[in-house]
């Protein structure tokens, strides 16, 4: 099913020329170390950037192309970091991400079910009228992601969805993810843990430096040499001894020095 696809797209000097075809139903690891252009790659896919050669295409459509209701339709976006200083309460937050699906004015059924529905996938039902600046930068983030789950777009682009929860939620917001992808969605998503790269994710595109080091299904991508040229670090597979299943293991780093790591 088509999804998204990206011909030669670049944005230099940060970016580098690249093409590659996504899928509904899949989730889509975006890997690489500090640097390596995750975030703006997210953010070229959901049009927030225009690329200086090539294009980002949905729906057989350039996105840069068409006005913003019709990406925010397409594509619900995630960013790194909620600021602490949005005025708006979680109710209010999440209920921006009906914005492209309804009036503006619109008080229905249909929208309140939306955003009730994410807030509670979200455990958020308690913080329904609190103000973002009041609670946790965990509990921002999964506000975030319940916008984007009210946004109800066939396309979510996630940038570190992770990033500042406890290991419940970051196991139990990935297992939502791939039921998501499961129903025909096709989830994108940044993101520097390894093990639940390998655990989560259908493939992964492995950018180093601004470009594609590799991609494609696990099996391909996580193997001791890449990770050892990319990431700098000792990790090998190993299946699960009580599920069988494909796990990662990182053993320790190639060289303990930062500095040297930069320069490399």
């Amino acid at each position: 099913m088509a999804g998204m696809r990206l011909e030669s797209a670049a944005y230099l000097p940060v970016l580098q020329p690249m093409s590659f075809a996504l899928e509904l139903g899949q989730v889509v690891g975006v890997i690489g170390p500090n640097g390596a252009g995750k975030s703006t790659l997210l953010r070229l896919m959901a049009g927030l950037i225009a690329p200086t050669s090539g294009q980002v295409v949905v729906a057989d459509m350039p996105i840069t192309r068409q006005p913003p209701r019709w990406r925010a339709q397409q594509i619900a976006y995630l960013p790194q970091l909620i600021s602490d200083d949005i005025p708006f309460t979680v109710r209010e937050f999440v209920e921006m991400g009906r914005y492209s699906r309804e009036s503006a004015w619109a008080q229905g059924t249909s929208r309140r079910d939306a955003v009730m529905a994410a807030v509670a996938q979200m455990g958020l039902d308690r913080l329904l009228d609190a103000p973002l600046a009041q609670i946790s930068g965990g509990e921002r983030q999964r506000a975030g992601i319940a916008r984007c789950l009210a946004q109800a777009s066939p396309i979510f682009l996630l940038d570190e969805p992770i990033a500042n929860l406890d290991v419940f939620y970051q196991m139990d917001i990935l297992s939502r993810l791939r039921d998501l992808a499961a129903a025909g969605r096709l989830i994108v998503l940044a993101i520097h843990h390894l093990e639940f790269a390998m655990r989560y994710c259908d493939t992964c595109i492995v950018l180093d430096q601004g470009a594609i080091a590799a991609s494609g299904p696990l099996d391909k991508v996580f193997h001791t040499q890449l990770m050892q040229r990319v990431f700098q670090i000792d990790a090998r597979r190993f299946a699960d001894p009580f599920t069988g299943d494909p796990r990662l293991s990182v053993l320790g780093c190639l060289s303990t020095n930062a500095e040297e790591r930069e320069e490399s």
